[in-house]
Protein backbone atom coordinates (compact mmCIF):
# COMPACT_ATOMS: atom_id res chain seq x y z
CA UNK A 1 0.00 0.00 0.00
CA UNK A 2 1.20 3.64 -0.74
CA UNK A 3 1.97 5.81 2.30
CA UNK A 4 -1.11 7.92 2.35
CA UNK A 5 -3.26 4.66 2.51
CA UNK A 6 -0.85 2.89 5.34
CA UNK A 7 -1.27 6.02 7.47
CA UNK A 8 -5.29 6.37 7.08
CA UNK A 9 -5.52 3.16 8.11
CA UNK A 10 -2.66 3.45 10.87
CA UNK A 11 -4.60 6.14 12.55
CA UNK A 12 -7.96 3.94 12.07
CA UNK A 13 -6.44 0.69 14.28
CA UNK A 14 -3.79 1.97 16.54
CA UNK A 15 -1.04 0.74 14.93
CA UNK A 16 1.95 2.71 12.90
CA UNK A 17 3.23 2.79 9.46
CA UNK A 18 6.20 1.07 8.11
CA UNK A 19 8.17 1.56 5.09
CA UNK A 20 9.62 -2.22 3.58
CA UNK A 21 10.43 -0.46 0.34
CA UNK A 22 10.82 2.25 -2.29
CA UNK A 23 7.04 2.87 -2.13
CA UNK A 24 5.74 0.06 -0.56
CA UNK A 25 4.13 0.55 3.17
CA UNK A 26 2.53 -1.72 6.28
CA UNK A 27 0.28 -1.33 8.98
CA UNK A 28 1.97 -2.91 12.39
CA UNK A 29 -0.08 -3.25 15.31
CA UNK A 30 1.26 -4.35 18.60
CA UNK A 31 -1.13 -6.35 20.47
CA UNK A 32 -1.14 -6.65 24.07
CA UNK A 33 0.26 -10.19 24.58
CA UNK A 34 3.65 -8.92 22.86
CA UNK A 35 1.96 -10.64 19.14
CA UNK A 36 2.52 -8.31 16.22
CA UNK A 37 -0.21 -8.33 12.91
CA UNK A 38 0.60 -6.72 9.73
CA UNK A 39 -1.08 -5.53 7.55
CA UNK A 40 -0.77 -5.19 3.95
CA UNK A 41 -2.68 -4.19 0.70
CA UNK A 42 -2.09 -8.29 0.26
CA UNK A 43 -2.35 -10.25 3.76
CA UNK A 44 -3.06 -9.67 7.18
CA UNK A 45 -0.35 -11.82 8.97
CA UNK A 46 0.03 -12.56 12.70
CA UNK A 47 3.69 -13.08 14.55
CA UNK A 48 3.71 -14.08 17.81
CA UNK A 49 6.71 -12.10 18.49
CA UNK A 50 9.13 -9.67 17.36
CA UNK A 51 11.79 -12.82 16.72
CA UNK A 52 9.36 -14.02 14.22
CA UNK A 53 8.47 -10.97 12.64
CA UNK A 54 11.97 -10.29 12.34
CA UNK A 55 11.74 -13.74 10.54
CA UNK A 56 9.23 -13.31 8.14
CA UNK A 57 7.64 -16.42 10.27
CA UNK A 58 3.96 -15.79 10.69
CA UNK A 59 1.81 -18.43 12.76
CA UNK A 60 -1.08 -17.26 10.62
CA UNK A 61 -2.23 -15.18 7.66
CA UNK A 62 -5.06 -14.35 5.10
CA UNK A 63 -4.63 -13.83 2.06
CA UNK A 64 -7.10 -10.76 0.87
CA UNK A 65 -5.58 -10.25 -2.73
CA UNK A 66 -6.20 -13.25 -4.87
CA UNK A 67 -2.49 -14.65 -5.92
CA UNK A 68 -3.07 -14.97 -9.57
CA UNK A 69 -2.22 -18.79 -9.48
CA UNK A 70 -5.10 -21.06 -9.26
CA UNK A 71 -4.39 -23.36 -6.22
CA UNK A 72 -6.15 -26.51 -5.40
CA UNK A 73 -7.37 -27.84 -2.38
CA UNK A 74 -8.04 -31.16 -0.83
CA UNK A 75 -11.59 -31.77 1.10
CA UNK A 76 -12.55 -34.77 2.55
CA UNK A 77 -16.40 -36.09 3.38
CA UNK A 78 -16.36 -34.88 6.51
CA UNK A 79 -15.26 -30.75 5.34
CA UNK A 80 -11.81 -31.09 6.18
CA UNK A 81 -9.54 -29.27 3.71
CA UNK A 82 -5.80 -30.07 3.06
CA UNK A 83 -3.44 -27.97 1.93
CA UNK A 84 -0.16 -28.46 -0.11
CA UNK A 85 1.12 -25.35 1.84
CA UNK A 86 -0.27 -24.83 5.11
CA UNK A 87 2.70 -23.03 6.28
CA UNK A 88 1.38 -20.40 3.59
CA UNK A 89 -1.62 -21.62 3.39
CA UNK A 90 -1.29 -22.58 -0.11
CA UNK A 91 -3.14 -25.65 -1.90
CA UNK A 92 -1.70 -27.26 -5.27
CA UNK A 93 -0.80 -25.11 -7.88
CA UNK A 94 -2.75 -27.54 -10.49
CA UNK A 95 -6.20 -29.66 -10.25
CA UNK A 96 -4.07 -32.46 -11.38
CA UNK A 97 -1.74 -32.67 -8.73
CA UNK A 98 -4.23 -32.36 -6.17
CA UNK A 99 -6.79 -34.89 -7.50
CA UNK A 100 -3.49 -37.34 -7.44
CA UNK A 101 -2.89 -36.29 -4.04
CA UNK A 102 -6.57 -36.80 -3.24
CA UNK A 103 -6.43 -40.30 -5.24
CA UNK A 104 -3.55 -41.26 -2.78
CA UNK A 105 -4.94 -40.51 0.51
CA UNK A 106 -8.50 -41.73 -0.46
CA UNK A 107 -6.54 -45.50 -1.33
CA UNK A 108 -4.43 -45.44 1.91
CA UNK A 109 -7.59 -43.69 4.31
CA UNK A 110 -10.41 -45.25 2.82
CA UNK A 111 -11.92 -41.73 3.18
CA UNK A 112 -13.14 -40.11 0.10
CA UNK A 113 -11.89 -37.09 -0.68
CA UNK A 114 -11.70 -34.90 -3.92
CA UNK A 115 -10.09 -31.26 -5.13
CA UNK A 116 -11.29 -27.83 -5.80
CA UNK A 117 -10.48 -24.47 -6.19
CA UNK A 118 -9.18 -22.98 -2.99
CA UNK A 119 -11.30 -20.49 -1.36
CA UNK A 120 -10.36 -17.70 1.32
CA UNK A 121 -12.02 -19.47 4.06
CA UNK A 122 -9.65 -22.35 3.02
CA UNK A 123 -6.74 -20.43 4.70
CA UNK A 124 -8.63 -19.31 8.19
CA UNK A 125 -7.24 -21.03 11.03
CA UNK A 126 -10.29 -23.67 12.73
CA UNK A 127 -11.93 -22.43 15.59
CA UNK A 128 -11.87 -23.97 18.72
CA UNK A 129 -15.95 -25.06 20.28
Amino acid sequence: MDEAKARVLAKLVGGEEWRIGEREFVVVLRRPDGSIVALSDDVVAEYPGDGAFDAGTPSTNILLRDDPTEYWVIQDEEGGVMLADPDHGRGWPSEEEAEHEARGIQSRTGLKTWARRQRLEDTLPARSP
